[in-house]
């Protein structure tokens, strides 16, 4: 079985221990999906995720070296650092669609129905998250404003994490912290 890996943050340009096709690398043609930085992950800072509310942005995808489907997803769940990591999957094999959060999941399986050499597709399946781990809510939106009043030290991650998102994943939020904080992309 031939599985695609959607990525569209720190999966592209940090993949630790993801076991994908490197000659390959990440393709730049992944489904169109809503994408938003609207999830405070467990070091603070603000993360990719899909929702309603996001932009509309192509995603990128590489192939997995693993070939059966459960070992993918849990490669994936072990790259993201926690088993309980909710990872979406289709296979259009089985037809079989796994996800918690519907929002693209159409898009998803469109794309992977045109992709008539892939088999199976995965992605990171987190919504959207807006209380830190002091259990302090930020208000949507205030992400800005957010960032702006990080420690130093969260701030570097969360400028690192945004500014080495890949440049076509240019959402409403991007565009607005590059104004506002001048973290541009870093190619």
């Amino acid at each position: 079985m031939k599985i695609a890996i959607l990525g569209w943050g720190s999966l592209v340009w940090n993949p630790k221990t993801l076991q994908y096709n490197k000659e390959i690398g990440w393709q730049k043609d992944g489904p169109i999906l809503p994408l938003e930085f609207a999830r405070i992950s467990s070091d603070q800072h603000l993360t990719i995720v899909i929702t309603s509310e996001g932009t509309k942005v192509k995603t990128l995808y590489s192939i997995s070296t693993l070939t059966d489907l459960e070992d993918a997803v849990l490669n994936l769940k072990l790259r993201e650092g926690n088993q309980k990591t909710p990872i979406g999957s289709y296979s259009k094999v089985t037809k079989l669609l796994k996800t918690r959060n519907t929002e693209g999941a159409k898009a998803i399986q469109l794309w992977l129905n045109d992709k008539v050499d892939i088999d199976a597709v995965i992605w990171t399946d987190l919504g959207e998250k807006w209380t830190t781990k002091n259990n302090i809510t930020i208000h949507k939106d205030k992400r800005v404003e957010y960032l702006k009043n990080l420690d130093d030290s969260t701030k570097r991650i969360a400028e690192e994490y945004i500014r080495k998102a890949p440049i076509q994943i240019n959402t409403k939020y991007r565009q607005l912290i590059e104004k506002e904080l001048n973290w541009f992309p870093i190619p």
